[in-house]
């Protein structure tokens, strides 16, 4: 390789997050005061070193990532952001066949460790340039066996084992030819350094970072904000409802059918108490409230479950960055009881928001026959929640 040649890097983040939860892909979540993915074209963006970025993302999420980046300053070297494949592997080949000729190191990085240092980076650059393939890896502290039908068979010597991370750099050339043999003989790996191996090709190991890591899980995130010296952003909210009670109506309460003489009137099935919940929650991410999201003049939420709705709320709360501290509410009625009601309102309640059923409570009270719920012709609730969002000091 000479003076001239320029490094190229793909970053691979086409992965849909199930394993994170919510409604955005993970590489998508807010990580500080920014997207993981953003914070890891920010690091490669900022070294010289560094010619040009490709970024693989979901088809449907390009127009996002380049917003993102655009607005953040990034998108300088970003010279393509491409839908990607159907595996890891068809996305970054794709990838490595639309870069430039110039072209003659690629270094290949997920798009979810936004922790990778300048200095890694770095030297996976030096190292792919003196052995033409090197890989970033950390030796792992665990002790390593092996286990069939869940009985331990073997234990590894873990004084040779290695973690592998990500950037991975190579010749483009050696990359290339990995792929061409992999598709050849249809080999699937899932890193590009099994594909170069494959080959017969030595790759190099640079000495990785423990703090590289790569955000696949909620509990990664906490370690995630931990590295980034992070403190929460703690609110609270309150939401407070009230319906009528009509006849020839159910009654339905924390997404639970409650047998009674009446029901609550209302455009969708009039859950008072998830209501409340809504309100409160949206109310502590500065959201607005049910009435905006969904407004009462709109067909498409006639008689609509309010489970649904507050299963959408949790997704409008999970895209902001917040997750549920806990949730505190209570029911306001002289009929019914709903004390052998409320376990099974929680735990449908926890599988809407996707939460711990014991960060929610649901109580019931009366007025002592006072006022409009006192005297049966309605049924309130009232909510208080505590949302957390973690963001940079």
């Amino acid at each position: 390789m000479t003076q001239e040649n320029k490094t190229a890097v793909i970053i691979a983040a086409a992965g849909s997050g199930k394993r994170m939860g919510g409604a955005l892909p993970k590489q998508y979540v807010r990580l500080g005061d920014m997207s993981i993915l953003a914070r890891t074209v920010k690091a490669f963006a900022e070294l010289e070193e560094v010619h040009l970025i490709t970024v693989v993302t979901n088809e449907e999420y390009i127009d996002h990532c380049r917003v993102e980046l655009d607005d953040l300053g990034l998108m300088s070297k970003v010279n393509e952001i491409l839908p990607g494949g159907k595996e890891r592997q068809d996305s970054i080949y794709n990838a490595v066949k639309r870069l430039p000729k110039e072209i003659d190191l690629v270094l290949v990085h997920d798009g979810v460790r936004p922790f990778v240092t300048g200095d890694l980076i770095l030297r996976t650059i030096e190292a792919a340039k003196t052995y033409g393939a090197a890989v970033a890896a950390v030796p792992v502290k665990d002790t390593i066996k092996e286990a069939k039908e869940d009985l331990l068979t073997n234990t590894l010597d873990r004084k040779h084992l290695y973690s592998i991370q990500t950037p991975q750099g190579f010749h483009r050339d050696i990359l290339v030819r990995a792929y061409e043999e992999a598709y050849q003989k249809n080999i699937y790996g899932t890193d590009d350094a099994f594909l170069v191996e494959k080959t017969g090709q030595k790759v190099y190991v640079v000495k990785g970072n423990y703090f590289n890591i790569k955000i696949t899980t909620l509990e990664d995130m906490v370690f995630g904000e931990a590295i980034l010296g992070g403190h929460k952003d703690i609110r609270v909210g309150t939401g407070y409802d009230v319906h009528k009670l009509v006849q020839d109506r159910k009654l339905i309460l924390g997404g639970v059918d409650i047998p009674f003489e009446k029901g609550l009137l209302g455009h969708s099935d009039a859950d008072v108490l998830l209501h409340a919940i809504m309100d409160a929650l949206l109310g502590a991410a500065a959201l607005g409230d049910i009435g905006i999201h969904y407004p009462d003049k709109d067909e498409n939420y006639r008689g609509i479950s309010s489970l649904i709705l507050l299963t959408k709320v949790g997704k409008f709360l999970h895209e902001e960055g917040y997750c549920i501290g806990n949730i505190d509410a209570t029911v306001i009625a002289q009929m019914p009881k709903i004390a052998p009601y409320t376990d099974e309102m929680k735990t449908r309640i926890s599988k809407a928001l996707n939460i711990e059923k014991n960060k929610i409570n649901i109580k019931g009270t009366t007025t002592e026959k006072l006022g409009f719920c006192g005297r049966g012709e309605a049924i309130a609730a009232q909510a208080s929640v505590l949302i957390i969002r973690r963001s940079i000091l």
